[in-house]
């Protein structure tokens, strides 16, 4: 390849490189981790079991990997969190004016990951 050709290649990457966030401003945290910690770690926690969080809502420790969830004892899956997300519970908020679809699937994929 000549030099040309290279050059050429490089100012393609940079023309279509992502310009709209600086470098330094860009999060390296999964999004559905930052989602988390703005609506969620207030009353839930994602790193202790259920016996020893001291938070007014359940530990979501191992939410999808525990055969029963803390609270309704029915088998965890991503329409049942969904929807207790969208809409809530007795004591919980509901979520779906604050997040979208989008926002939802990578708070659960995250949660999946713990």
């Amino acid at each position: 390849m000549t030099k040309w050709w290279r050059l050429l290649l490089c100012a393609g990457a940079v023309i279509g490189a992502d310009t709209s966030v600086p470098p330094w401003e860009r999060s390296s945290t999964p999004p559905g981790q930052s989602l988390f910690r703005e609506n969620c770690t207030v009353c839930h926690d994602i790193d202790k079991d259920q016996k020893s969080t001291r938070k007014l809502g359940p530990s979501l420790n191992r939410l999808f990997k525990n055969p029963r969830l803390p609270l309704s004892k029915s088998k965890p899956t991503r329409a049942y969190v969904t929807v207790r997300i969208q809409y809530g519970g007795a004591v919980m908020p509901a979520f779906m004016k604050r997040m979208n679809e989008a926002q939802i699937a990578a708070l659960l994929t995250y949660l999946e990951s713990k």
